[in-house]
């Protein structure tokens, strides 16, 4: 078997933006780098950046440039680099990657994370319910062409990775050749802090301000509480003014930081007693180990993967997705009960430093790639 030498590695979204594969692609391509593999990163970006501090070549293209001008550029930039590689590996940007693995004739590896035809269906409103229900629903015909988007980068791929073993049978029902499929766990780089004590009981979620996020679900539900406490919101996007509004209306002061740093985050999550995800959907949540291994008590809608890192009483605590009642109980249970808030602080904090385990999930990826290394 040859050794992996170059590769391609392609994401629609990098640092600063907050997201899974923001914080996977980096963390791969670093180590790829330090074990001697060239690697080319080719992202899209709201502006420039100085990319230098980095031990891999980052290519970003503006998203500001209009389609289909706009793809031509991702396109033509992914073929330039993997003419030079061994194989190109998508994390997102799977239209122009699947192109651009045809055109230079070029390995295909793919990493999905959810469904985007759902997600784009759920985002404008077509469609209201789950990721489950969206597989077995009576599509409209635009969610119909959705899906014959994604299937055409799905079926055009040499082998697809997902980072749970949810998504993963969410993808064998749409055909996808069991023996080209795989489940690779999410390794995070955990930045830790001290634990910080504050007189106000802080609450944090960190989350792109988007539908399937949920953010407004959990101001419903912290609208309920009968106590002083402190909610930050760690992350951006288009839904900012409408949670502002709602939030004011129901009386929820919320500290908006924006989009920050890792260090930040993980900063802002050892300051806080609790983080909350009341997402619709998750494959497998980066900032659910990164708020254990900040000694952030996690509470977190059961949706997909999550329920595969989170165990109820044991390293966290469940809710059914957008149920403010389920969310508020869980809340005072962590008020109320600090006996059960360090225990799950403890047993958080070992489960995140065993499972977020970098260089098993490099070794794992790397011996995936050689496979297709001609």
């Amino acid at each position: 078997m040859k050794k992996l030498k170059n590769i391609t590695i392609t994401t629609g979204i990098f640092p600063p933006d907050i997201g899974g594969p923001a914080s996977f692609v980096p963390l791969l391509a670093s180590a790829l780098a330090q074990k001697g593999v060239n690697v080319e990163v080719v992202t899209l970006s709201d502006e420039s950046h100085d990319d230098s501090k980095y031990n891999f070549k980052v290519f970003r293209i503006s998203r500001k440039i209009k389609k289909p001008l706009r793809d031509f550029l991702v396109i033509k930039k992914i073929i330039e680099s993997a003419k030079k590689s061994d194989l190109i590996f998508s994390n997102t940007l799977v239209f122009e990657a699947v192109i651009a693995s045809k055109v230079a004739r070029k390995p295909l590896v793919q990493k999905l994370v959810g469904d985007i035809a759902w997600e784009r269906a759920n985002s404008s409103g077509r469609f209201k319910g789950n990721l489950e229900e969206y597989q077995v629903a009576n599509l409209d015909f635009k969610s119909k062409l959705t899906n014959f988007y994604r299937n055409f980068g799905v079926f055009n791929s040499d082998f697809l990775i997902t980072p749970s073993k949810y998504l993963k049978n969410i993808v064998q029902a749409w055909g996808y050749p069991d023996e080209k499929l795989g489940v690779i766990y999410n390794a995070v780089e955990l930045k830790s802090y001290e634990k910080t004590k504050s007189e106000k009981f802080k609450i944090v979620s960190v989350a792109r301000l988007i539908p399937l996020k949920g953010i407004e679900g959990v101001i419903k539900a912290l609208a309920k509480l009968d106590f002083e406490y402190e909610y930050t919101i760690i992350g951006d996007g288009p839904l900012k003014s409408e949670i502002s509004n709602l939030a004011q209306n129901l009386n929820v002061k919320i500290n908006f930081l924006g989009q920050v740093s890792k260090d930040e985050v993980a900063k802002e999550l050892s300051r806080s007693d609790i983080f909350i995800q009341n997402s619709i959907h998750e494959s497998l949540p980066h900032v659910v180990l990164e708020s254990m291994a900040n000694s952030c008590v996690v509470i977190a809608s059961n949706v997909g993967g999550t329920g595969e890192i989170v165990t109820h009483k044991q390293n966290g605590l469940l809710f059914e997705y957008n149920n403010s009642e389920e969310i508020v109980k869980n809340i005072m249970l962590i008020k109320s009960n600090n006996d059960l808030k360090q225990q799950l602080i403890k047993n958080g904090l070992s489960f995140a430093k065993e499972f977020a385990n970098v260089d098993k999930m490099v070794n794992l990826y790397i011996e995936l790639f050689e496979k297709f290394v001609r």
